[in-house]
């Protein structure tokens, strides 16, 4: 889920759903293995959401509220080393709308368009000439070139929409004939994520962001996402206040 351009606002929340979550879980957990309802990274966390009647959408909002916390959930297999895409979301600041960026910084890709699908940390610049910037103080990570522009900037509340309470669900899989089933190991419940260590995490390269669009030959972006990456949730979960085992 995430924002896409064009979007002048977050979305109000007062549509998410109220989920037992320690409840709705262990019924799923006693149903064993489920078929995966996605291929890819994204089936652990597509097959819960859809057992839990919560909708895809694009408007980078929680998936429910628990208690009336709105509420991120996440799932990761238990046998993976593969990255985690915490969550897609375009920074409500943008000086330079997608296409712009792309022109400005981008390059031309095997195919002949221009694109711009780059892995930013705050270490070094990039061929393109960017990198991150953090202000803890401020509140701020910011896309920043080599003459200090900043076209891009997410804020403390940016962070918060996708971040401020999280599920993580981790699920053991299985492969049957060519098909994935996984049945869930545990759930842990995390609330009231700490920003400033948020941004240690971005700071030390131990949280990335991926910009990945490209021009299409009308010239009209298109944005895969731009995405807030991890390799492990217990750094993550380190950031919170509170962190409880609900299954």
């Amino acid at each position: 889920m995430r924002i896409t351009e064009g979007d002048s606002s977050r979305s109000s929340m007062s549509q998410l759903r109220e989920i037992d979550l320690p409840t709705r879980l262990l019924e799923l957990k006693t149903l064993g293995w489920i078929q995966s309802s996605r291929r890819g990274d994204t089936g652990v966390g597509k097959t819960i959401e859809d057992y839990l009647g919560i909708p895809e959408n694009n408007l980078g909002e929680p998936d429910c509220l628990y208690h009336g916390l709105p509420i991120e959930i996440k799932g990761r297999r238990l046998d993976t080393s593969s990255m985690i895409t915490l969550f897609t979301l375009e920074p409500e600041t943008r000086h330079l709308k997608d296409a712009d960026l792309i022109r400005k910084y981008g390059y031309r890709n095997s195919r002949g368009r221009p694109a711009l699908k780059v892995t930013l940390t705050p270490a070094s610049f990039t061929p393109q000439g960017l990198k991150l910037e953090i202000d803890k103080e401020v509140g701020s990570i910011a896309i920043v070139d080599r003459g200090g522009y900043k076209p891009w900037v997410w804020t403390t509340d940016d962070i918060n929409i996708k971040l401020r309470n999280l599920c993580v669900i981790i699920a053991r899989t299985k492969k049957e004939n060519a098909r994935e089933y996984f049945m869930i190991e545990s759930a842990d419940l995390a609330t009231e994520l700490d920003t400033t260590c948020f941004f240690d995490l971005v700071a030390k390269g131990l949280v990335k962001i991926d910009l990945r669009m490209h021009l299409k030959p009308s010239g009209v972006a298109r944005n895969h996402g731009t995405a807030f990456r991890l390799s492990s949730y217990s750094h993550l979960l380190g950031c919170y206040r509170d962190v409880k085992r609900i299954l």
